[in-house]
């Protein structure tokens, strides 16, 4: 089974912060506590974070500074399929992040688990993403 989470948020920060925060792996512990470190694994192309106990590996799909950054995890959390798309739209105040992710469960069984576990965490980090770069804005 195929589950699927979407988030939207403004942001009074224009689109190139955002994606500046979210794109470069060194500064994911300037905007969101829980990430203890990252960096690049395989530069521009293979992520490595630890967040929250975790410590995933993730590749870059789509690099498309400013407006989409997207992404797929592979190894650290119990999904399969996954994929997280990162749209940022430009407003005249700024700009809009709407985060989606689509995945199947690692294990069966506990797709609605990890659902529930992404439905907690994801809003979180859309809402540290943004509150970092308003603080960043000139």
């Amino acid at each position: 089974m195929r589950f699927s989470l979407r988030f939207v948020r403004s942001c009074a920060a224009s689109p190139e912060i955002i994606y500046d925060l979210l794109a470069v792996p060194e500064r994911w512990p300037q905007w969101l506590t829980s990430a203890r470190t990252a960096r690049w694994e395989v530069p521009g192309t293979v992520r490595r974070i630890e967040v929250s106990g975790l410590t995933m590996r993730e590749q870059i799909l789509v690099a498309d500074r400013p407006h989409h950054h997207a992404y797929t995890i592979l190894s650290g959390f119990p999904v399969t399929d996954h994929r997280a798309d990162v749209r940022i739209t430009p407003r005249p105040d700024g700009c809009v992040v709407t985060w989606e992710a689509t995945f199947r469960s690692r294990v069966p069984g506990t797709g609605a688990l990890v659902w529930l576990m992404l439905r907690s965490s994801m809003p979180t980090m859309v809402r540290a993403l943004v509150r970092g770069a308003e603080a960043q804005r000139s």
